[in-house]
């Protein structure tokens, strides 16, 4: 069995394995649904790399933000674009220190073909939108919602979008990242053949597959788990 753990995002494959033993015919059967079950759970793209950090950093209810410019502050080249955007994290990072909270993101910055506009995307923590909003002095035209609009599968491929463009750079990367945040957990280890994979309770099944032949099977299961409970706020003891 193969899990893979990024958050409350949660992929795994439960197969048949050949053992030593087994007849030429079976190790090629088993070997079959193998094959199958590790294609379900590589996660090599561009874009699943992304859906994975994003889904083991930040929750449905964080920020997908859209940094525009207006006339006025436009700049001439990415790497101006970028150094604009860099002074709005250093600010952003400040505001969340003082509510003492950690600022993690994820940021693409792309040009659009329309007149040349550059504008940011950026994934961060849920906050209060004026600060997003204040903070940002390129221009007025700032967009905010939940990443649970998109989803982290839609939301990654269409950070990853540029990379894929025809007459991009192989293996470019179009996101960058902050040096704080956490990884993916994968694990692999053996189980018996009657293990099956099961949703917990109140998880969102986001895809689901399985194949059996005479001497071998895979089951394939991803999900959403459920979001955890929010610890509840102590009130203050009144003052005797």
């Amino acid at each position: 069995m193969i899990t893979v753990r990024a958050g409350r995002l949660f992929f795994g494959v439960a197969y048949t394995q050949a053992r030593a033993g087994d007849p030429p015919q079976v190790r090629a059967a088993k070997s079959k649904v193998t094959t199958a079950a590790r294609r379900k759970i590589n996660l090599r793209l561009a874009w699943q790399k992304l859906m994975l950090l994003l889904a083991a950093n930040f929750d449905t209810s964080d920020l997908f933000v859209t940094l525009t410019y207006d006339d006025a502050h436009l700049p001439a080249t990415r790497k101006a674009a970028n150094a604009c955007l860099a002074k709005y994290l250093t600010l952003l990072r400040r505001a969340f220190r003082q509510e003492g909270r950690e600022l993690k993101y994820v940021y693409a910055t792309e040009h659009k073909d329309d007149g040349g506009r550059w504008h940011h995307h950026l994934v961060i923590p849920a906050c209060a939108y004026e600060t997003v909003r204040s903070l940002w002095t390129g221009g007025t035209d700032i967009e905010i919602g939940a990443i649970d609009a998109w989803g982290y599968e839609e939301l990654a491929r269409y950070l990853t979008k540029e990379a894929r463009e025809p007459g991009a750079p192989v293996g470019a990367r179009s996101w960058s990242c902050s040096r704080n945040l956490e990884r993916p957990v994968r694990e692999s280890r053996m189980v018996e053949d009657y293990v099956t994979l099961a949703p917990p309770p109140g998880a969102s099944v986001l895809g689901r597959d399985s194949t059996v032949n005479e001497w071998g099977s895979y089951e394939y299961l991803c999900c959403l788990l459920p979001a955890p409970p929010k610890p509840r706020r102590r009130r203050p003891k009144p003052r005797r």
